[in-house]
């Protein structure tokens, strides 16, 4: 995904890169938002927003930093929500208490 990236915003700027992915994402997605409830469409189109600012956000890092550079302050994520999950939340992030979260990291 990141040296992909790195070269379309060789290519091309990284707003047009960024754009292009967005268009293609929304018009293959779309049609499964008329498939949930609809209670359930704005988180929906939430989510999404904030997915779409990551990706964003990783575009415009890529034009100027190193694509393993960017990749791995992406995966520090993993690290990073379970100990905010501890801190802010105080939940418990044993593997007892929260495997899902440690087979995923």
């Amino acid at each position: 995904n990141f040296p992909i990236g790195r070269l379309m915003n060789d290519a091309l700027p990284a707003s047009a890169a960024t754009s292009s992915r967005m268009l293609l994402a929304t018009i293959a997605l779309s049609p499964f938002l008329f498939q949930l409830k609809p209670n359930l469409r704005g988180t929906a189109a939430l989510c999404g927003t904030f997915t779409a600012l990551g990706y964003i956000a990783q575009s415009i890092a890529l034009v100027n930093t190193p694509a393993a550079t960017v990749s791995f302050l992406g995966a520090l994520v993993v690290i990073v929500c379970p100990i905010l999950a501890v801190v802010l939340d105080k939940k418990k992030m044993g593997f007892a208490d929260a495997p899902q979260t440690w087979i995923a990291a």
